[in-house]
């Protein structure tokens, strides 16, 4: 859930507090392309990632005994993944709001259905087996599936693949949503 809120929330408010204070409309005039502004963005999402990672699950393992039973590459792949996938819903939230407000809303009314949903809080099994498979694809499920399977059943690489690729195909598909409706007014 961290790797999510801090995603979207840390991209959007910052691109949107940019343009309203007329910082985007001074970058329009550099050489810079939209898709290089936002894969700045995205690359300084992860560079916080790997402090974030490090002291979440350490803490987790120090203070709470959460076992780390698979892979550490497998797990900090999943991060990364996670991270990219929410740093895309985090463009795209910014990418035409105006105010700090309007974004605030867009993320909420995009974290809330996942907060609800993926098993952060009670299982995801429990809801009507008609929407599980929506349930499946949300990308905050794939990530905590696959954390939970590596970290707590010690699965491998091959086994949270199909969540993975849930994963990415969210950061594919949402950075270049955002870069098709980024503005930088």
């Amino acid at each position: 859930m961290n790797l999510m809120g801090s995603s979207i929330w840390g991209l959007g408010f910052s691109i949107v507090t940019a343009r309203s204070k007329k910082l985007l409309k001074r970058l329009m005039a550099t050489p810079m392309s939209r898709a290089q502004y936002l894969l700045s963005y995205l690359c300084s999402r992860l560079v916080f990632l790997i402090l974030e990672v490090v002291t979440l699950v350490g803490f987790g393992h120090w203070a709470f005994g959460v076992p780390l039973r698979g892979s550490l590459a497998t797990l900090l792949l999943i991060c990364l993944l996670g991270a990219v996938s929410f740093g895309g819903l985090g463009l795209l939230t910014a990418s035409r709001a105006r105010t700090t407000e309007a974004v605030s809303g867009i993320m909420n009314f995009i974290m809330l259905p996942m907060w609800i949903f993926s098993g952060v809080f009670f299982s995801s099994a429990n809801f009507p087996h008609a929407v599980q498979p929506f349930i499946k694809l949300l990308p905050l499920t794939a990530v905590n599936d696959a954390l939970r399977a590596n970290m707590l059943e010690g699965a491998s690489f091959a086994a949270v693949t199909p969540q993975m690729l849930v994963i990415l195909v969210w950061g594919v598909v949402t950075f270049f949503a955002a870069l098709k409706l980024f503005r930088w007014r």
